[in-house]
This record gives structure tokens, C-alpha cells and sequence, in this order.
């Protein structure tokens, strides 16, 4: 399955009938549907930006419509011949069926956008919009592929690594119309996150020379050890940013000669949150979290884990980050709840059972269980947050469209 989300991982240690198009973003460049062939500009000159299309999911939200999870499945026979069901996922019976299928052999399948009542589908140059209620769909040609992994309103933005320009690449896809954007991005952005706003944070290198090809091992590697990672907002309307933080990219030195960095977790209520880590440079000497506000500043420091284990990571719900989840190993696990500000040890989640793998907007969470220690067929099982939290282990089955069915 094509997925068009290429690797930020660069860095990772550390998104009917066409209508007549919106003009196109300050600083980016507009794939018209009818024009064949198009190439951005190299310096595209500013003009007015279309409306705001509201809060911007991230990828492990924008399946979820509120009531069911989609996902896409492929299928095909001994001739050749290939269809693309698109399957949702019941998570109050925890029961999946097929929504529709679409007689088309692509090479290319993207993963579903659900906003508003309206399912959205690329496969190759082709946008389905299809609807929640009856399968009953419309398709609008599109002049490119794209395959949006984040999501509001009107939008559906993909996003890649250029390692060339060493700087990330957005285009926008407008869900009505299909015309294509290509975004202006600030030099030298390494990192882009959803929120659940209508903006996106970004992380840029900030270097006294453009840095070499991230292609350039050795060169690259040393014109890092002096940059510094800019955390800022970026408004993919205006092409504005407003920065929040900056820091040295490797860490802030410490009084030892270690180094403290931040980790970005995911925003809500207004806060975002971070993990930290202090190393050494050979293995870690502390670690915790702690968020700040959407200005960058009023930073607080979240109670320590009630388990050892630096490894920090997040759980989001409908936009914003719920849980924080860290741990090291069987038995070992915990998960903090911003809804309550409390921790919860999880003795029951090891590393093949009882991991929590999404956190679905009517706050039940999908379970994953490693079928026979790994050489079997994974189970997933449906289960209340709160029961979950307590320790419980009285889950619900999935029942799957069929045996091959994606979760």
C-alpha cells in the first residue's frame, strides 16, 4: 500500500464535478486539474490565500469519523483483475464491514480522510469522495498523485522530506475541487505536526551556512553539531510563522558535559508537551516531561513516572494528544492521563499484548495482541479507556470483514 508520508526520519531522533479554484497560497502554486503536466515555480510569487479550513488532524485521527475507523484493502484474483474495499470498523460493537468497493486496479492507494460525513479516497490520480451514510461516492480527476495524510475541513495535506533541499515539501489538496497547492515552507524544515489547530508546528535547522545534502553523510553530520532546532507555528493559509523555542539541535549542554534535548509529544488544552532526556553520550542519566504554552513560555514540569524507562511516547484522540504512554520492557509500562493528570501503572501491556494502539474519539481503545507470540495472525480487541487504565482485561474481539481484513 502506497503511503505518501516519506521519512522525516532524517532526524527523527529528536502531517463531484470541479468548481473554479481558490486562488493560490502566498508563496505556493496551484495544480489546476485541467492543466496537464504543471511544475511548481522556483520563486512563486504571493497572491491571496483561500479561508482557513479549521483544526488540522494528524495521522492517527483522520480515519476516525466518530462513530467507525476506516481503512482500505486491496484486493485482487488469479486474472489480475483488482478492486479497493474501503472497510470501516464499528468500534461501539466492534464489528468491521465493507463500506464499498471500487472496481479499479491502482497502483497506488492512499489512506482515507473522514471529515464532516464524506469519506476521501486517492488512488493514483483519482479522488473518491464517498459517503459515510450509503457508499455512494463521486470522483474528481486530479493532475498528480497525492495522498493527504492530514486532514481539516476543506484540506488534505501530504508531506515529504526532500532530502535534496534538505527541507519538507507540503502539498495541499483541496477535498471539493482537487486542485493541487504546493506550499511555501520556511529553509531547512525538518519536522512538521498536526495538532488540532488550524496551523502546524514545525521544526526548522537554523546553521550560519546552508547545510550540505543530508545524502553527504560526513558533511552533513558535522555541519549539524552546531545548529539549533526552531520550533515555530506555521500557518499553511499565509505561509506566516511565529516562532516559539529554540535550542541547540543536539541538546542544551549541562554543568557535567551531558546534554539535555526535548522530544515534541503532541498539544492540548493549549499546552504542548514534551519528553526530555539528559545523556551522556553513551547511555541516559535522567529524563521526564514537562509543556509549555502556545507562546513558548509558562514551562511546568509533569510529575515522575511511577516506572523506570526513558522511552516516551503519545496517544492522540480526535486532534490532540490524550495519553502518555513510557516504559521499558514487560510489566514495566505506564500511561499518564491529561484528561485527569494522573498516572496509571499497566502491569497487564507487554510488548504482544494488551498494546494500545489507537484511542478512538468515543474513548475506547484498539488493543493489539501479537497472535501466538508473534508467528500467528495479530488480534485486536476494543476495550473502555477508563477499564483499560484500571488494569482491566475483559476486552472485546474485533470481529474482521475477513480473515485478511486491515485493522
Amino acid at each position: 500500500m502506497k503511503r505518501s508520508l516519506l521519512a522525516l526520519l532524517v532526524l527523527a531522533a529528536c502531517l463531484t464535478a470541479c468548481t473554479s479554484a481558490p486562488e493560490p497560497e502566498s508563496g505556493g502554486e496551484v495544480f489546476h486539474t485541467t492543466v496537464e503536466n504543471a511544475a511548481p515555480a522556483e520563486d512563486p510569487a504571493p497572491s491571496a490565500a483561500p479561508s482557513a479550513g479549521g483544526a488540522i488532524w494528524g495521522e492517527n485521527c483522520q480515519a476516525d469519523s466518530g462513530r467507525a475507523w476506516y481503512t482500505v484493502n486491496p484486493v485482487g484474483d488469479e486474472n489480475g483483475t483488482r478492486q479497493v474495499q474501503l472497510l470501516r470498523l464499528d468500534y461501539n460493537t466492534g464489528k468491521q464491514d465493507c463500506l464499498c468497493t471500487i472496481d479499479a486496479s491502482p497502483q497506488q492507494v492512499g489512506d482515507p480522510l473522514v471529515r464532516n460525513g464524506m469519506v476521501y479516497l486517492v488512488l493514483d490520480q483519482t479522488l473518491y469522495r464517498i459517503s459515510e451514510e450509503d457508499g455512494q461516492m463521486d470522483t474528481v480527476a486530479l493532475d498528480r498523485p497525492i495522498f493527504p495524510v492530514l486532514a481539516d475541513d476543506v484540506y488534505g495535506y501530504d508531506y515529504a522530506f526532500d532530502p535534496g533541499s534538505n527541507n519538507v515539501q507540503i502539498q495541499r489538496l483541496d477535498l471539493q475541487t482537487g486542485e493541487i497547492t504546493l506550499l511555501s515552507m520556511p529553509i531547512q524544515t525538518l519536522g512538521v505536526w498536526a495538532v488540532g489547530e488550524p496551523r502546524l508546528l514545525i521544526c526548522q535547522m537554523a546553521t550560519d551556512a546552508p547545510l550540505p545534502s543530508a545524502e553527504q553523510g560526513e558533511q552533513y553530520a558535522a555541519a549539524i553539531q552546531n545548529a539549533d532546532c526552531v520550533y515555530s507555528w506555521y500557518d499553511p493559509t499565509t505561509g506566516a510563522t511565529e516562532k516559539l523555542l529554540e535550542e541547540p539541535y543536539y541538546g542544551v549542554e549541562q554543568e557535567d558535559g551531558s546534554r539535555r534535548r526535548r522530544n515534541f509529544l503532541g498539544m492540548a488544552d493549549g499546552r504542548l508537551y514534551f519528553s526530555w532526556i539528559v545523556s551522556n553520550g553513551e547511555e541516559p542519566v535522567d529524563y521526564g516531561m514537562e509543556s509549555c504554552d502556545a507562546t513558548g513560555q509558562d514551562w511546568q514540569a509533569l510529575p515522575d513516572a511511577p516506572v523506570a524507562g526513558e522511552a516516551i511516547w503519545s496517544l492522540e484522540q480526535q486532534g490532540k494528544v490524550r495519553w502518555i504512554l513510557g516504559g521499558r520492557g514487560s510489566g514495566e509500562y505506564w500511561i499518564y492521563d491529561l484528561s485527569t493528570g494522573q498516572y496509571h501503572e499497566m502491569p497487564q501491556v507487554t510488548a504482544i499484548d494488551y498494546w494500545p494502539w489507537l484511542l478512538f474519539r468515543n474513548d475506547k481503545v484498539l488493543l493489539k495482541f501479537d497472535g501466538k507470540n508473534g508467528e500467528g495472525m495479530l488480534v485486536y480487541g476494543l476495550m473502555d479507556g477508563d477499564a483499560y487504565l484500571a488494569g482491566g482485561t475483559d476486552w472485546t474481539p474485533v470481529e474482521r470483514y475477513d480473515d485478511n481484513a486491515p485493522i
